[in-house]
């Protein structure tokens, strides 16, 4: 019995080892990104390297602020991002609710036709898109993302989809014998049902439209620029040498509403991953 409860205890110990290594590994780069910006120029380059700033510089994270009018480039980006992530999830939602329920006989070949459509590399459709953006008169207007973002993406479809499938048919029957029409039953019953697949979408829409860089700086000009193609040029001295600790400063600020919406709806998000409509 002493025995049983010593191995106990070592494998224990041992998961508990294991955890903190693989979490430290992928606090890694946060870490390092958070140093950095409290390094002094000549610390960045000394040799050997310097792991630890001798006297952090808090002042770093105040010139990265100043430096390119961070609260000007914040609100565009949290403009831009709610412009995409509200008409995303929306219409992700609506065309998810119709693979589920609408029985046409050509609905698996046009689902399996947008599922395809993922493996089409970014890349390939921002040239094209971009002149048709320029032909019909879309650039540099914000606008463009609400289009854009209304469309929805082959994911969040899919996700929408398996959350309503989860749902009994039952529910609609018995609204449509009360005499509710298809957008009653959509708005007041069923849209409800999938608020934690609303919430994870608007994770994933909102994360990739505050992360983007490609397209704000392909489609947006000057003062209407995002932050993440401010952060890009942004930080440089007068010989345009780059300030990479006054960068890595700016850039902590980047980060923090991501991480800050992940932590405060982690639950929420990984119980949604793993659960149906229903329990949600």
């Amino acid at each position: 019995m002493v025995s049983m409860s010593k191995q106990r205890v070592v494998t224990k110990t041992a998961k508990v080892i294991v955890l903190l290594i693989l979490v430290f590994i992928f606090f890694l780069p946060l870490i390092s990104m958070v140093v950095t910006s409290l390094k002094s120029r000549d610390e960045l380059y000394v040799v050997p390297p310097v792991v630890f700033p001798t006297e952090p510089k808090w002042e770093n994270y105040i010139s990265a602020w100043t430096m390119i009018r961070y609260d000007k480039f914040v609100f565009n980006s949290i403009i831009i991002s709610l412009f995409y992530t509200l008409p995303c999830v929306m219409g992700s939602c609506l065309a998810g609710y119709g693979f589920s329920r609408f029985q046409v006989k050509e609905k698996k070949a046009v689902f399996m036709l947008m599922l395809s459509t993922m493996m089409v590399p970014y890349m390939v459709t921002l040239v094209p898109l971009y002149l048709i953006v320029s032909k019909i008169g879309l650039a540099n207007k914000r606008f463009f993302w609400i289009i854009w973002g209304i469309q929805g993406t082959p994911f969040l479809i899919f996700l929408f989809r398996q959350y309503f499938s989860t749902i009994p048919y039952s529910f609609e029957e018995s609204a449509k014998i009360e005499g509710a029409n298809r957008f009653q039953i959509f708005f007041i019953i069923m849209f409800p049902l999938v608020q934690t697949a609303v919430i994870i979408a608007a994770i994933f829409a909102f994360q990739w439209s505050w992360s983007n860089y490609l397209m704000p700086v392909l489609f947006l000009r000057a003062e209407k620029v995002t932050l993440a193609v401010k952060l890009a040029n942004g930080y440089v001295d007068m010989k345009q040498n780059i300030l990479h600790n006054i960068g890595m400063a700016g850039i902590v600020y980047y980060t923090l509403p991501i991480v800050i919406i992940f932590f405060a709806l982690q639950k929420r998000f990984i119980a949604g991953l793993l659960s149906g409509g229903l329990k949600g």
